[in-house]
This record gives C-alpha cells, sequence and structure tokens, in this order.
C-alpha cells in the first residue's frame, strides 16, 4: 500500500495553511468548528436493516442486495463494528438507531417498547461521547398490512402504529435528556401502492389523523424534536407513496414544532436537495437530511465524493444552516465489506465539510453583492481546486486516523479477525 511520511503530512499542511491564509481563511479555526459539527451514522448498513427481532416470515419493504460475510447478529457486535468505522473517521460522530434495534430482556412487541430497551445504546453512547438519534421501524413486520402502516384502511393497524410512535417520541426524549444531548426522531414510512390507487385522499386522511395522535404530547425542545420523512415512490410502490414530500411539507408548515428529513436518494434524480434547504429553513423550524447517493432509482448507495455532495455541504456552509439542520448517514450496501461502507461515506462526507468550511465564501458573497458575477463564477473555480486534502490528511493524523489508504488496511485486519468469525 501507499503510505505518506509525517514529514511530508506536515509540509503539506503547512503549505496548505499559508495559501487558505492568503484568501483570509483561518485553518485552525476552520478546524475546531469542523470537530463540532456531528454527522449521524446509520446502524442499519452494519445488518442488512434486519434488526434483531424475530418477526417471522414477513415482507421486507428495504432491498438490500449483496451477501458480503460479516454482518452484524447482534447489539454487541453492531456497536463493535460503528467502533471501528469511527476508527476510521476524523469525524465528531452520532448514531442513528431505528427501533428493530432494541435489545429487551424479554420478546416485547414493537409498539410496547421503552426506553430501558435500549439502555445497552444509551450507556455505550455516553461512554463514548456520542449523540443518539431515532427511527420507530414502520416496516418488516406482521402489522404493515397490505403495505400499509399509519394510513391503512384497517383502524387496528392505524392504532399498532400510533402506539409505536408515541413510544418513539418518549424514548427519543429519555435518550436526549440521559445523553445531555438532543434526540432527532424521524419518522418514515413505506405506506403506498404498486398501481394507481382508487382514492388517495382516503389513506392521506388516515395519515393526518395518525400524526396527529402520535404529535398530540408536547416534548422539551432541548432533549427530542420531530421530523417528517418524505419519499417519491418506493420499489413496488411505483404508483402511489401516501407520505409524499409535498404532503410532508403541507403538514410541517401547518404544524408548529414538525420539521422535515430530507433524503438525498428520494427524489427525482435531475432534483437536487441543495436548492430545497433555503426553500424550507426559512419556513420550518427543523430539518434532517439524510445523505446517501441514489443512481437512477430510489437506491441508497454508499456515499463517495462528488459534486452533489460538496455542493450540499457549501450550501449548508454559504446559507449558515449548520445550527438548522443536522446530518445523517442513510444507505446500505451488503456487496461490500459493511465497515468499510460506513468508512467510505463518513471520510466522505467528511471531506466535503471540511472543504466547505475552508472555503472564502466571503469572497463570493462581495463579489456578488457587487454584481461582479464574473468574478464570482472564477473565484468558485479557483476555490475548487484549495489544497484540502493537505488538512484533512493532517486531520487524520492529528485524531489517529489512518491516512490515505491505509484505512484500507485497517479494514481487512478487521475483518479477518472479526468479521470472517462470524459464522
Amino acid at each position: 500500500m501507499v503510505s505518506i511520511s509525517t514529514e511530508k503530512i506536515h509540509r503539506d499542511f503547512e503549505s496548505a495553511r499559508e495559501t487558505y491564509l492568503s484568501y483570509g481563511v483561518d485553518v485552525d479555526k476552520v478546524l475546531v468548528e469542523f470537530r463540532n459539527i456531528p454527522i449521524s451514522l446509520h446502524c442499519w448498513q452494519g445488518d442488512d436493516v434486519r434488526g434483531f427481532e424475530n418477526v417471522g416470515d414477513v415482507a421486507n419493504q428495504n432491498l438490500v442486495t449483496g451477501n458480503y460475510p460479516g454482518a452484524a447478529r447482534n447489539g454487541d457486535e453492531l456497536r463493535s463494528d460503528i467502533d471501528m468505522a469511527f476508527g476510521l473517521s476524523p469525524c465528531r460522530h452520532r448514531v442513528n438507531l431505528h427501533s428493530i434495534y432494541a435489545e429487551p430482556r424479554r420478546p416485547t412487541p414493537r409498539n410496547e417498547l421503552v426506553t430501558e430497551d435500549f439502555r445497552k445504546w444509551i450507556d455505550w453512547a455516553r461512554m463514548k461521547g456520542l449523540g443518539l438519534d431515532f427511527n420507530a421501524s414502520f416496516f418488516t413486520h406482521p402489522m404493515m398490512v397490505d403495505g400499509f402502516s399509519l394510513s391503512s384502511r384497517r383502524k387496528d393497524v392505524r392504532d399498532y402504529w400510533v402506539k409505536a410512535g408515541i413510544g418513539a417520541r418518549e424514548i427519543s426524549r429519555d435518550i436526549g435528556r440521559e445523553l445531555g444531548n438532543r434526540c432527532v426522531n424521524n419518522i418514515w414510512i413505506p405506506d403506498g401502492m404498486k398501481d394507481m390507487p382508487a382514492n388517495r385522499r382516503l389513506y392521506r386522511e388516515h395519515l393526518i389523523d395518525s400524526l396527529d395522535r402520535i404529535l398530540e404530547s408536547s416534548h422539551d425542545r432541548t432533549y427530542m424534536v420531530d421530523v417528517l420523512e418524505g419519499k417519491l415512490f418506493g420499489i413496488g410502490l411505483e404508483s402511489f407513496t401516501v407520505g409524499s414530500h409535498e404532503f410532508y411539507l403541507a403538514y410541517a408548515s401547518s404544524r408548529k414544532g414538525v420539521g422535515i428529513c430530507m433524503d438525498t436518494g428520494h427524489y427525482h434524480p435531475t432534483e437536487s436537495v441543495v436548492d430545497k434547504i433555503s426553500s424550507v429553513a426559512l419556513l420550518v423550524e427543523d430539518i434532517l437530511l439524510h445523505i446517501s447517493r441514489g443512481i437512477r432509482w430510489d437506491s441508497d448507495h454508499v456515499l463517495i465524493q462528488g459534486d452533489d455532495l460538496s455542493n450540499l455541504m457549501l450550501e449548508l456552509k454559504r446559507g449558515r444552516f449548520f445550527d438548522q439542520v443536522a446530518m445523517g448517514l442513510d444507505y446500505f450496501d451488503a456487496s461490500i465489506n459493511r465497515v468499510a461502507a460506513w468508512a467510505i461515506g463518513l471520510r466522505a462526507a467528511g471531506r466535503a465539510l471540511l472543504r466547505a468550511l475552508l472555503e472564502p465564501s466571503d469572497l463570493l458573497e462581495k463579489a456578488e453583492s457587487q454584481g461582479d458575477y464574473t468574478g464570482r463564477l472564477a473565484l468558485m473555480e479557483e476555490f475548487a481546486n484549495l489544497p484540502v486534502q493537505a488538512v484533512w490528511d493532517s486531520l487524520c493524523l492529528d485524531t489517529g486516523v489512518p491516512v490515505g489508504i491505509g484505512m484500507l488496511d485497517a479494514i481487512r485486519l478487521y475483518e479477518q479477525e472479526v468479521l470472517l468469525n462470524r459464522r
């Protein structure tokens, strides 16, 4: 493997520091800011969204392809894998849980889960200095009848999931209170139809009623906030998605204290979340980003570097949205090493975040305010090639994270010693 000497990393960093300073950017101040902006890691990449329940042979609303060896089989293995992934990333980390990852002392229906059923996660997060985010898992369950949960025609189905949603909010509140770190409670449902429905209104009326019941009680925003995650369509649900973007935007704008989750893979291929953030953030208090890489259809490919990701982070920086917009990753791929998938995505997000924070954005704003659009475009082009990699390598070195492709050596060793022994 190619390795970079410590001396070269230090030398390149000092040169980069001087380059950024010539544009008025204090690299040391940027690094402090970088370490204060968390990225929430989705636990479900580690086991292909299976969770720890035994619900029998039921339909799975999440399509995960591949059978790479080493999927986590329980909470201890999943936390070990997350620890490994975090050891490969210099970012500030959080963890995002679904309710299917509960570890109750005895089998417990999903709509009866309580905070203590996540005690191992909470104690682990406290020990590691991590925040936790949460989601009720409205999928892969016998009470997903004909693919519907909160919007089902059957009241008993809706009642079951409303209770699960209310419980999730209480669990989120308790998590935030115990960790002293606000928990984002996300609501996503896969409800919809493969072909054209006879009555779209009916299902959305049911969903409004279910959400009203779930969100009826108020909780201290110090400890938790609620967001709703829309979707364009799902596999086998191509014609109708009850919880569409338009539905949740309208609902959130009409209900105080309800935010929006934007998943970068849940839109038309030509749509960009970059243009949506400022449109929503000025009218809705809380936004959560689920950052993934959609390809052609609503897929969840491992996050990598690219213009979409760079532009997303630049929008957050230029619009000063970091205090309002929470960031989490959301993808699943079982065709490659799952820990590597986490680490690649975290490092891609971290690089893009660092690049955005290092951009001399005030010079762009100055050019634009003066009507100098030529200068603005020229500066954007120059800024795209500033030496962020040298700063990134130094950051990794300073935080004890493998530099460059050294990450792959650590992953392969963990695979040989741990993952391949899970048979």
